[in-house]
C-alpha cells in the first residue's frame, strides 16, 4: 500500500512539469499570436492610412485640375472680350475732337443724344468690369491678405497725382494698386519655376537680369514710362478723324516733326497683337510666324468675331 503511494507521488512529479512545460508552451504561442494581431493590426492601419492619403492627393488633384478648367475659361473669355472691344478702340480715335464735337452735338438732338448714350454705355462698361474685378478678388484668398489695407493707402497716392479728378479713374487706380503685390507675386514664381524647368538658356533675349525677379525689371523700366506714352501717341494725320479737314502737306510735315503725337490718339495695337499672338500659341504653337505675317500686324484686318 505504502509502495502504491510512493509510485503515485513519483508519477504526479513527473507530469507537474510536463504540464508546467505545456504551460509555458501555450503561453509562448500566445503570446506570439498577440505579436502577430499587433503587426496584422499595424499593417492595417498603415493600409487604411495609405488609401486615405492616396484618395486625399487625388481629390486635391480633381480640385486642382478643376481651378485649371476653370481659369483657363475665365482666361479664354477674358481674351474675347478683349479682342471684341479692339474695333471699338481703334476706331474711338476717329470721334471729333473739340470744338468741331461741341458744334456737331448743338447743331443736331441726334448726334447729341448719341454722344450722351454713348458717354454712359461707356461708364457702365466700366462699372462692370470694376465690379467683376472686385468680385474675382474677393474671392481669392490669397489677394485679401496680401492686398489687407493698401487700398487706402492707393487713394492718398492717387491724390498726390497730377490728374483730373475723376470717380472712375480712382476706382481703377485703387483696384490696380490693390492688386499689384499678388501680381508681382506670382509672377515672380512662375518666373522662378520657368528658371528651374527650362534653364536660363530659355529666356536667352528676353528681359532679365541676374538675381532680380521680373516684376522688380518691369518696375524699373516703367518708372519713366514716357518714352513707351509717346510711341502709343498717333498722330492725326495718320487716323482720319471724323469731320477734320485733310492737311496741306505743309502742315504734315510739321506735325511729322512732333514726335509727341497727339495724347487723345492712342494706338494699342502692339499690345493688342502680342495678346492674338500668345492666343492662337495655345492651340497651334507654329503659329508664330505666321502671326508675324503683315497681315495680323494690322489690327483691322484680322478681327476676333466668334471664339466659340
Amino acid at each position: 500500500m505504502q509502495e502504491e503511494e510512493e509510485n503515485g507521488d513519483e508519477e504526479r512529479e513527473e507530469e507537474e512539469p510536463e504540464e508546467n512545460d505545456a504551460a509555458q508552451n501555450g503561453g509562448g504561442k500566445d503570446a506570439e499570436m498577440e505579436e502577430l494581431e499587433k503587426e496584422y493590426l499595424n499593417l492595417r492601419h498603415e493600409e487604411q492610412d495609405l488609401l486615405k492619403s492616396l484618395k486625399r492627393h487625388k481629390d486635391e488633384d480633381l480640385l486642382k485640375g478643376e481651378a485649371v478648367k476653370n481659369q483657363r475659361a475665365l482666361w479664354d473669355k477674358t481674351l474675347e472680350l478683349r479682342f471684341l472691344l479692339q474695333k471699338a478702340f481703334s476706331n474711338s480715335n476717329k470721334l471729333p475732337q473739340e470744338p468741331l464735337k461741341t458744334s456737331f452735338c448743338d447743331s443736331s438732338k441726334v448726334v447729341s443724344r448719341a454722344y450722351s448714350d454713348l458717354i454712359t454705355s461707356s461708364e457702365q462698361t466700366l462699372d462692370s468690369f470694376l465690379e467683376l474685378q472686385e468680385a474675382l478678388l474677393e474671392k481669392n484668398p490669397s489677394i485679401v491678405q496680401v492686398t489687407d489695407g493698401r487700398s487706402s493707402k492707393g487713394s492718398v497716392a492717387y491724390k498726390n497725382l497730377d490728374v483730373e479728378g475723376d470717380e472712375q479713374w480712382l476706382r481703377i487706380y485703387e483696384m490696380h494698386f490693390r492688386i499689384a503685390p499678388f501680381r508681382d507675386n506670382s509672377i515672380d514664381k512662375w518666373q522662378r519655376k520657368t528658371q528651374v524647368t527650362t534653364g536660363m538658356a530659355a529666356i536667352k533675349g528676353k528681359l532679365h537680369a541676374f538675381n532680380q525677379n521680373i516684376s522688380e525689371q518691369v518696375a524699373a523700366y516703367m518708372r519713366d514710362p514716357s518714352r513707351m506714352i509717346k510711341s502709343m501717341q498717333l498722330r492725326r494725320s495718320t487716323v482720319g478723324i471724323f469731320g477734320a479737314v485733310p492737311e496741306v502737306v505743309g502742315d504734315i510735315k510739321e506735325e511729322d516733326a512732333n514726335v509727341d503725337g497727339d495724347p487723345e490718339l492712342l494706338d494699342d495695337s502692339e499690345f493688342y497683337q502680342q495678346l492674338l499672338k500668345e492666343f492662337f500659341e495655345t492651340f497651334d504653337p507654329t503659329s508664330s510666324a505666321e502671326m508675324d505675317s503683315p497681315d495680323f500686324r494690322n489690327p483691322v484686318l484680322t478681327p476676333i468675331t466668334s471664339l466659340d
